[in-house]
């Protein structure tokens, strides 16, 4: 569908959903929506032990969206993954309005929706066994973004949404580069995992001290978010 522009650029997507499904529906359709990282925000939520239960530490990551995006941030439904203790969380947010609206449109159709996924956790969750147990990039790439998150032993230490182009070798090289000047960290790990999720280039950058790996954009996602 075309991509829309304003204050919900995920229409032109809901609009096209509610046209295709009802050739869908046969009675006993059961459904799971991955929505594409374009809708949604993430965030590295740090741990504290002054966090006692689930609301409160709810609240603090409604917190930690609203301080890098503002207001728009009331608007969102969030999520947190669940980790360890003393290991930051990363966070997931997607506009409410979103969330009813696809809710409301499979209603529509009589399918049943299972639940609703944000591709970075679908894809992590299917690419996890292919992951290094050390530490090492992750990189998911979407025709127009891109997420790049850092991990170690399995847990996120950094992780950024941004727009990239048609010449995503290049750009991720540089990325990297930054990224890794920023952190000023000699023990930066080299190695970087890519998923093209569009698998529209199965060539890989090839680029210095960095080391780039192919994982399998096939898989199926192995754990859910509940839609309800």
């Amino acid at each position: 569908c075309d991509s829309a522009c304003g204050a919900q650029p995920w229409r032109a997507a809901l609009l096209a959903l509610e046209t295709a499904l009802p050739g869908f529906a046969d009675g006993g359709t059961v459904a799971t929506v991955i929505l594409s990282n374009h809708f949604m925000r993430y965030a590295l939520v740090p741990w504290s032990a002054e966090l006692t239960d689930a609301e409160e530490q709810l609240s603090y990551t409604r917190h930690c969206f609203a301080r890098v995006y503002g207001k728009a941030a009331r608007q969102w439904e969030v999520r947190l993954s669940q980790e360890v203790s003393e290991s930051p969380r990363l966070a997931s947010a997607v506009d409410a309005e979103l969330l009813d609206g696809l809710r409301g449109v499979f209603d529509g159709a009589g399918i049943r929706l299972r639940s609703i996924q944000p591709h970075l956790m679908a894809a992590f969750n299917a690419c996890r066994s292919g992951l290094p147990p050390t530490s090492a990039w992750f990189a998911l790439l979407e025709p127009g973004n891109l997420c790049l998150g850092l991990l170690d032993h399995g847990h996120w230490l950094q992780m950024r949404s941004l727009r990239i182009g048609r010449a995503w070798h290049e750009e991720l090289q540089l990325i990297l580069e930054r990224e890794a000047y920023l952190a000023d960290n000699p023990l930066m790990p080299h190695e970087v995992y890519v998923l093209d999720a569009g698998g529209r280039d199965a060539s890989l950058p090839e680029a210095g001290n960095w080391k780039f790996h192919a994982l399998d954009h096939g898989l199926a996602p192995t754990a859910m978010l509940p839609a309800g």
